[in-house]
């Protein structure tokens, strides 16, 4: 990193407001401009390199950046711009699957059943599961985080992650074999 963007990052680190702006002005358009070539939205665009401004400033005291700040501020504009497709895309999945799908037929009421039992055994293996499990298998499959972006969050390691996934996992699998040899 050059000499002027450490100065400026010590500067915001200490709560510098005009060095914030100023770094602020000097990115916001061209940021903009990235996030839009990969959202196709200039709205939402803008927000999500909003952002990541919102979070240096938040995160002003602990923020590390090892390289240069204009490959920091890209990378995550692109890191924001994903997670927001991800979410789009579970929240249009989740909607697809909320919309009944036209039949001309009545559906099976065997299946339907069975997909209930299924679904409420899948729940109720969930809520045995203990708290942080649960926690880290929703953050998980239902969020999408990563499970690096989940031990950051949880301030846990990757590997106890990676275990609690391995449990939930191997109790949802059991309880899936024990309901087909019923």
């Amino acid at each position: 990193m050059v000499l002027k963007e450490q100065q400026q990052l010590r500067k915001i680190r200490k709560g510098d407001v005009a060095s914030f702006e100023a770094l602020f002005h000097h990115y916001y358009s061209g940021l903009c401009g990235y996030a839009e070539s990969l959202l196709g939205l200039k709205e939402v665009a803008k927000e999500v390199v909003q952002d990541v401004f919102y979070n240096i400033w938040k995160n002003r005291e602990t923020l590390r950046i090892r390289h240069s700040l204009q490959s920091y501020l890209y990378r995550s504009a692109y890191n924001n711009s994903m997670m927001y497709l991800r979410k789009m895309r579970r929240e249009h999945f989740m909607e697809d699957l909320s919309q009944p799908e036209p039949r001309v037929d009545a559906p099976d009421p065997s299946q339907v059943i069975q997909l209930d039992e299924v679904s409420n055994l899948i729940s109720q293996t969930l809520d045995r599961l203990p708290e942080r499990t649960r926690e880290i298998f929703r953050l998980n499959r239902q969020e999408g985080l990563k499970y690096r972006e989940i031990a950051q969050k949880l301030s846990i390691s990757v590997k106890t992650v990676e275990a609690n996934m391995g449990k939930a996992l191997k109790a949802l699998r059991n309880s899936m074999e024990r309901y087909e040899q019923q």
